[in-house]
């Protein structure tokens, strides 16, 4: 792999997620931030990323079910033959 790939630390997430989790730790630490400010944005934070993993799934399902529909004309009779193969060939080894 050659180093032109390779991004600065400063343009990567993990930099930026520890640079505002190091800060909101120092604000708690030195009382810009209360606990009870702390635990409401907290709050917030798991509300959003619920939020937004909820509706991924989702659209992910809805996704999966278009593409699945969207191709019906699926050989079963080949696939059954397929697996029995891959099946029968994987137990020889076992």
């Amino acid at each position: 792999m050659s180093d032109n790939n390779v991004k600065p630390g400063w343009k990567t997430t993990e930099f930026w997620a520890m640079i505002i989790s190091a800060g909101f730790g120092l604000m708690l630490v030195f009382g810009v931030l209360t606990n009870t400010q702390s635990n409401t944005m907290l709050a917030y934070i798991n509300n959003i990323s619920g939020g937004i993993m909820t509706a991924g799934g989702i659209i992910t399902y809805i996704w999966s079910r278009g593409k699945a529909k969207k191709n019906p004309d699926i050989d079963y009779k080949q696939l059954l033959i397929d697996i029995d193969a891959l099946v029968n060939k994987t137990q020889k080894y076992m």
